[in-house]
């Protein structure tokens, strides 16, 4: 299940295990400035985060543009911190 964050445009996704080791995704952003705004939001709530492109490499289309997936990684013990976090933030 996925969630437009109000502020970012992130996606809260659920945590895929093994897919970044021992980080989980916390947020799924579709371009740097959502990415940086997200992690900032997080940050600026004690959650250390970091990013990673989609590992399929998949991109998507929108009004003409390429929209390559960035994910925001989270420690499993701050995920669920970060999900509270950024759905308060959320419509």
């Amino acid at each position: 299940m996925r969630f437009p964050h109000r502020h970012t445009g992130a996606l809260l996704t659920r945590p895929q295990p093994d897919a970044y080791g021992l980080l989980v995704a916390a947020a799924t952003v579709f371009d740097d400035q959502a990415a940086q705004a997200t992690r900032n939001l997080l940050y600026a709530h004690g959650v250390q985060t970091t990013t990673a492109t989609d590992p399929t490499h998949r991109t998507l289309r929108w009004h003409h543009h390429r929209l390559h997936r960035r994910h925001i990684l989270v420690f499993p013990e701050d995920a669920l911190r970060a999900y509270e976090v950024l759905s308060r933030h959320t419509n």
